[in-house]
């Protein structure tokens, strides 16, 4: 398995080359989802691909954020310079700017922010042209069997920080601030404190993954790359991570690695993932670095305190006070005084009591073992001093020789002549990335030869040794095959849709019914799968011989729950006019029944050419884009009233708030979360597991507000949660074209970042 190590600098590059990694990934100034991380350029990029090449490590150039029409210009720019500097691959999220990446030869990667997480999706991006799959972190090990077998290369992360909602659908950062995950500007949401009833914490924030004793499994499940997640982490991170995982792939067990990744950095105290339940997702009490727990405060006095001895405390280290599991302070270790087997720390005391634990979450010492590490690439050298001849220096490395000589000549020794001394010591000159293994030196008895003559060969020898090393180094390049027309349609603003002027989606039986009987195009939102209940939509009259209404397909879909899924589309595939996609599984399930594919928001079609390469009948706009920006599109559908679900959360709310099981369940239809910016109302979605959807604390509303004009006239009315009286409202307002009272115009006056 490949092992893939973030780089958000120059410095966390190095740090993974040099600890062993196969492979980087990277992001450019623009268009990648670490927008504040330090990045690299336009200018720089072929000077650290070409570092990396040197050590037979591949480059992944991540371009993983939604692109507007009128940013096409610059996205291609740094296309064009990523793939001249000779990028193994992009990691690309918008579907809609494919031709670009096309057309650069370059092999692509489908990347989580796309949400690809069953055999479905996978098939999908195959048809797309990728080459490789990066999963959404949720996949258990029976969906990463189950996308291995659409025959795409599958990349997991394995360590790192997760993201609580399903990968690519989080618009919290977006609504809150107009910084879009999105666009690589998250602002974090998740890691700040919420309440719930009467309870309170970070019940978003996630804790940290770590995999590294389930390699093997992933090994078997038919994992090509194991991804380390970090790019806004420090390079001492970045080289533990990959320390360790490196010496577990290559079967070394160190009983100290977790401990090390630990203090490095984890939130949470690592979990394994979302194959044994969820239970343990959240972080509910630290949402930062919790480091490792080391000791606990014995006494406290005035302005110090002490604790039992921690032998490998170093003053520099940072450590962590918390109380109960919940942080009370943190500091740098300035000072340490050792007597008689305790361990005293000079500190403000005031607010720490005895028993309060003691975690280190920077270790200072290690830091600098690892930083210092060098990997270099050796070479053998032979040298040929001969007197009349000129001086000739070859170098091999792996295969791979250069050879070079002087125009100078050697000369008889007048005073002192060359030794081989003298030549070793100047082989052994810092010579970057390569190192002299071998020397072997021919030379003729009172030669003479000036030392600055055999530098100057040692470096035209290096330099010519590099560009072989890189020359020989092959950077695949790809012919991507014509497009399948009878997939794509005409990108038009007078293309015909399928969807009339308004649409309406809810989870509500006698609203759609509404809908239907006024020649509206209703779309069907299912929040129960089970079997009985999808009996009973088909009974109670809505569907039958009615072709105005839509299915919404769930946006998770594990295998388990796909199953279900397909049985329900099988009962109403024959009285349904098609399906609302929120993940291009969802579209590939279309094109599998023949039904006509929506686009739905969580596609997040930002550009002109997301819904022909998709092969879309219709499309809703993505609701981050402002109104300018949606009216440069053919002929869309907006999201123009409702909650719009800011996260789908994979684990369970219930459970974490209400310390119950699944058979012991106490769901409520009115549970939600808060903050100062209001109350986030949680839905369920019943499949083989439960997903939520956290809804925004306020209502998009854009009828009568004038500066929120669409010059489609096409809306998508979302009255999921609402009761039919209220919906019957907001629907005649739209109908009429008139005002109606509250929310906001969302993005659509401010767009976002």
């Amino acid at each position: 398995m490949e092992l893939l190590a973030p780089a958000g600098n120059a410095a966390s590059l190095k740090a993974a080359v040099y600890s062993g990694a196969g492979a980087v990934y990277l992001g450019m100034d623009l268009f990648n989802a670490r927008a504040k991380a330090d990045n690299f350029t336009a200018e720089n990029i072929s000077e650290y691909i070409d570092f990396c090449h040197l050590h037979g490590v591949k480059v992944y150039i991540a371009f993983n954020t939604c692109v507007k029409d009128s940013e096409i210009d610059m996205l291609r720019s740094r296309v064009s310079a990523a793939a001249d500097a000779g990028a193994d691959a992009f990691i690309v999220t918008d579907i809609g700017a494919l031709d670009i990446f096309r057309e650069s030869k370059v092999p692509l990667h489908a990347s989580t922010q796309m949400g690809i997480h069953n055999l479905e999706g996978a098939l999908m991006a195959k048809q797309l042209g990728f080459r490789r799959v990066v999963l959404s972190r949720e996949c258990r090990i029976e969906d990463i069997k189950s996308v291995k077998a659409s025959g795409l290369e599958v990349e997991v992360f394995v360590h790192g920080a997760l993201c609580v909602s399903f990968s690519g659908g989080c618009l919290m950062s977006s609504f809150m601030s107009g910084d879009s995950g999105n666009r690589g500007r998250c602002n974090q949401p998740c890691r700040r404190e919420y309440t719930c009833g009467e309870g309170k914490g970070y019940l978003l924030s996630a804790s940290d993954i770590c995999r590294l004793n389930d390699l093997q499994r992933l090994e078997d499940a038919g994992v090509d790359s194991c991804k380390i997640e970090g790019r806004l982490k420090t390079p001492y991170y970045v080289a533990e991570a990959v320390s360790a995982y490196k010496d577990a792939m290559d079967g070394k067990r160190d009983k100290s690695a977790l401990s090390r990744l630990k203090r490095a950095y984890n939130r949470g105290g690592f979990i394994s993932g979302y194959d044994k339940g969820n239970s343990d997702i959240i972080s509910y009490k630290i949402a930062n670095n919790a480091g490792e727990e080391v000791g606990a405060i014995k006494k406290v006095g005035k302005g110090r305190i002490e604790t039992d001895d921690i032998p490998d405390l170093a003053v520099g280290d940072g450590i962590k006070i918390t109380r109960g599991g919940a942080e009370v302070c943190g500091m740098r270790v300035d000072k340490i005084e050792r007597e008689g087997g305790r361990l005293i720390i000079p500190c403000l005391s005031s607010r720490l009591r005895a028993g309060d634990k003691i975690s280190i979450t920077y270790d200072i010492v290690r830091e600098r073992e690892l930083i210092g590490k060098r990997k270099y690439i050796p070479f053998d050298a032979a040298i040929e001093v001969a007197i009349g001849k000129k001086i000739a220096l070859t170098l091999t490395s792996s295969n791979v020789g250069a050879r070079v000589e002087s125009e100078y000549i050697a000369q008889p020794a007048l005073n002192r002549s060359i030794t081989e001394g003298d030549i070793r010591a100047v082989m052994d000159k810092d010579n970057g990335e390569l190192k002299c293994s071998s020397l072997s030196v021919e030379l003729s008895e009172n030669c003479f030869a000036p030392i600055s003559v055999i530098n100057d060969l040692r470096k035209s020898g290096i330099a010519k040794l590099k560009a072989e090393i890189l020359n020989n180094y092959k950077v695949e390049r790809v012919s991507y095959e014509a497009e399948d027309a009878a997939r794509r349609i005409a990108e038009s603003d007078s293309a015909e849709r399928i969807c009339g002027q308004v649409a309406v989606m809810s989870d509500d039986i006698d609203i759609l019914s509404r809908c239907a009987s006024s020649g509206m195009d209703g779309i069907l939102k299912i929040r129960d799968f089970s079997s009985k209940n999808i009996d009973y939509i088909m009974k109670n009259g809505l569907i039958e011989n009615n072709l105005r209404i839509y299915l919404a397909i769930p946006k998770i879909l594990r295998v388990a729950d796909m199953r279900i899924v397909k049985q329900a589309v099988d009962k109403l595939k024959d009285n349904i006019k098609g399906l609302y996609c929120d993940n291009i599984g969802a579209v590939y399930l279309a094109k599998q029944y023949k039904l006509p594919a929506i686009g739905g928001t969580g596609l997040n079609i930002y550009n002109k050419k997301c819904m022909e390469q998709l092969g879309l009948e219709d499309y809703v706009a993505s609701p981050e884009l402002n109104a300018a920006e949606v009216n440069g599109l053919p002929n869309p559908i907006v999201y123009a009233y409702g909650r719009p679900a800011v996260m789908t959360l994979t684990h369970c709310p219930v459970k974490l708030n209400y310390k119950c099981g699944c058979d012991s369940c106490k769901w409520r239809e009115e549970m939600k979360y808060g903050d100062s910016y209001g109350e986030y109302p949680i839905k369920r979605i019943r499949l083989a597991d439960c997903y939520f959807e956290l809804l925004n604390p306020d209502t998009v509303n854009i009828a009568g507000k004038h500066k929120a004009i669409v010059e489609s006239g096409r809306y998508l009315l979302d009255m999921t949660g609402c009761d039919v009286g209220s919906a019957n409202k907001v629907i005649d307002a739209y109908l009429k074209g008139e005002k109606y009272a509250g929310g906001s115009a969302g993005h659509l006056l401010r767009g976002v970042k």
